[in-house]
């Protein structure tokens, strides 16, 4: 409250500001709230896209559609894991013998380090797949020395140290192992320097425990022999992986799974019309959906990317089959409002009766096609890739939002310098009004004054009379 003039000046000043002030701050604050929904509604809609993305990429590659299931068969002998090629059909399989090396046990000593031969040095012959190699010289004549012998000589035969006994009485063993297969049968002996045999210890090596094989097994009647237990040349596109011989032939059904490729095209419908339900969504001024709705009414850049996103999926395949080239011929359609349909028993009917025609219509026959490359790719390729360019950080969308941003950014600075401006107004109409002040309570004392002057006056006058 002021002394001279009776007016809350400060109060009046602030007022005055906030006069100027508020319009002009509730309209860039209106604009940045707009354009903080428009990069909402943006983001919203490049993450449908790229979702449906995800989904597209389950069916962009011809691989995608090596959907097959294997049924029947002796899964504690072999399974069978089809490939990106498996020729589909029945195959009696039987496993003959696994790829295995050969193992043999030494006999037995109380230490890895009890003296053997007398603690004079010896040797160790070693024959494999009926050659004898060089004599390894153990010149530690223990049973670790006898280890680190036959292993520094690397001949194609390991040993190792085992205890088959227990701590207060053990049992420790040498064993030897070759490499697998038939060839990599041996014989092992231990003998004196001078080749007579070594007598009153356990290093002998008379108990084999598994014999050298190679893989067989037969398909079809027809036996095959592999240095191998995962064969991937017998079966066409797939690979037997041999797990234990078997007594008898078992046959194994490899089909096509069109089951597990009808939840891949569900997917992609799901998740098309999701996409072009937000895009309704955001462009809809009416629209009630929470955060994004009404986001981006009338922007253009939405707009064409929902019509051009429905027009991929639209016409003929630009890689097409020779009966199948369109997305109805397989089941997918559009209804009067836009909504993409998926008839299932026709689907199952186009990849069952024209199952190459779907895939290169879908693929271009590709497999592992960058999503940045402009090959034509068939409708789920080609799809792949313009929505990829869409969502990039240089595509339509990401532009856009960048160029909101920056907007709103401008806005913020211009919220500054308002703030900036209205600061100075009030330190000035602060100012204005303090001198109004001064003058009103100079005026208000010399108003006093005088009167207080004529007061005294009249005083003496009516004393007078």
């Amino acid at each position: 409250m002021s002394a001279g003039s009776g007016v809350d000046v400060a109060a009046l000043a602030q007022n005055l500001v906030n006069a100027e002030r508020v319009p002009q701050e509730n309209a860039i604050n209106a604009k940045i709230t707009k354009n903080d929904g428009r990069v909402s509604g943006i983001t919203a809609s490049m993450f449908m896209l790229s979702e449906l993305n995800t989904a597209l990429a389950d069916l962009k590659d011809k691989k995608d559609f090596n959907s097959i299931a294997v049924s029947g068969g002796n899964s504690s002998a072999y399974t069978i894991t089809p490939g990106t090629s498996t020729t589909l059909g029945d195959y009696g399989v039987q496993v003959v013998s696994l790829y295995k090396a050969q193992k043999t046990i030494s006999g037995a000593f109380n230490s890895t380090t009890v003296p053997l031969n007398g603690n004079a040095a010896f040797k160790v012959n070693l024959t494999i797949n009926g050659v004898a190699q060089s004599v390894i010289s153990v010149t530690n004549p223990t049973p670790a020395g006898m280890v680190d012998a036959i292993n520094t000589a690397n001949l194609g035969v390991k040993a190792s140290m085992v205890n088959t006994g227990t701590t207060d009485s053990p049992a420790y063993k040498v064993v030897l192992t070759g490499a697998s297969g038939a060839n990599g049968a041996f014989t092992a002996e231990a003998v004196q320097t001078d080749g007579s045999p070594l007598t009153g210890t356990g290093a002998s090596f008379g108990t084999t425990l598994q014999t050298a094989t190679d893989a067989e097994v037969k398909v079809n009647g027809v036996t095959y022999k592999r240095s191998t237990n995962a064969i991937t040349d017998v079966v066409t596109g797939a690979t037997i992986n041999l797990k234990a011989s078997s007594s008898s032939e078992d046959v194994v059904s490899l089909t096509r799974d069109t089951s597990a490729l009808q939840a891949k095209f569900e997917k992609v419908v799901t998740a098309y019309n999701d996409a072009q339900s937000l895009f309704k969504e955001v462009t809809n001024p009416k629209s009630t959906l929470d955060t994004y709705g009404a986001t981006l009414v009338g922007d253009a850049t939405i707009r064409s990317v929902a019509s051009r996103l429905r027009s991929v999926f639209m016409g003929t395949s630009s890689t097409p089959g020779t009966s199948v080239n369109q997305l109805w011929q397989m089941g997918i359609t559009f209804d009067a409002t836009g909504v993409m349909k998926l008839d299932s028993t026709k689907l199952d009917s186009a990849l069952t009766g024209n199952f190459d025609d779907v895939v290169k219509t879908l693929t271009g026959n590709y497999d592992d096609l960058s999503k940045y490359s402009p090959a034509r790719a068939g409708f789920f390729g080609d799809a792949t890739y313009k929505i990829t360019s869409w969502v990039s950080p240089t595509g339509v969308l990401a532009t856009q939002s960048d160029s909101v941003t920056k907007q709103t950014t401008g806005y913020k600075e211009s919220l500054t310098k308002l703030d900036t401006r209205m600061q100075t107004l009030l330190t000035r109409y602060n100012k204005q009004f303090a001198s109004m002040q001064s003058f009103v309570g100079s005026a208000n004392a010399q108003k006093t004054s005088l009167k207080s002057t004529f007061d005294g006056m009249m005083s003496i006058y009516t004393n007078k009379n």
